[in-house]
C-alpha cells in the first residue's frame, strides 16, 4: 500500500481527465466540428463551463493519439461512453470520437448503441438547483469500433 499526503490527494483532479482549467476561454484544437458547435452554444451560457467541457474533450483527445501511436495497422480501439448534456447542450460523445479518431489514423467501423439496465443514478435530476426545474440523466451508453488503418 502507498501513502499520499494530503496535498497530492487534493492534486489528483488536476491530472485527471478535464482538470486543466481554461477559465477565460481557450484555444480550440480538437479535430471535431460537432465539438466546435456544441461549444459555442455552451460558451453562450458560460464560459468557464465550456472551459471545463472543452479540458475534457482535449485530453480525451491526446488519449486517442497515445493510444492511436501504440495501435497496430489493422487493430481495433472500443471507447464506451455516455453523452451527457451541459448547460442543455447535449455533447455527442460518440461522434466527437469518431470525428477526432480520423486526425490520427483510425476509421469509424460502428457504433453500438444499448440501455443502462439498473442504473444507480435517477432518472432526473436539477442541474440547475432550481425547483421544479428536472433534466434527464444519461439512459444509454454508446460502444464507439475504431479500427487502425
Amino acid at each position: 500500500m502507498f501513502e499520499m499526503s494530503e496535498k497530492e490527494i487534493m492534486g489528483i483532479d488536476k491530472t485527471l481527465m478535464g482538470g486543466s482549467k481554461f477559465r477565460n476561454g481557450f484555444n480550440y484544437t480538437v479535430p471535431s466540428i460537432t465539438l466546435r458547435t456544441s461549444l459555442e452554444r455552451i460558451k453562450d451560457a458560460d464560459l468557464e463551463r465550456a472551459g471545463d467541457v472543452y479540458s475534457f474533450y482535449l485530453d480525451l483527445s491526446n488519449s486517442i493519439s497515445a493510444i492511436s501511436d501504440k495501435t497496430k495497422p489493422g487493430g481495433y480501439q472500443f471507447w464506451v461512453v455516455g453523452n451527457r448534456t451541459v448547460k442543455g447542450e447535449v455533447l455527442l460523445t460518440d461522434q466527437i470520437i469518431s470525428e477526432i479518431a480520423v486526425q490520427y489514423g483510425l476509421q469509424h467501423v460502428h457504433t453500438v448503441d444499448r440501455n443502462i439496465i439498473n442504473k444507480v443514478m435517477p432518472s432526473l435530476n436539477s442541474p440547475t438547483n432550481e425547483s421544479g426545474v428536472k433534466s434527464s440523466t444519461m439512459s444509454n451508453e454508446h460502444i464507439v469500433i475504431l479500427r487502425k488503418i
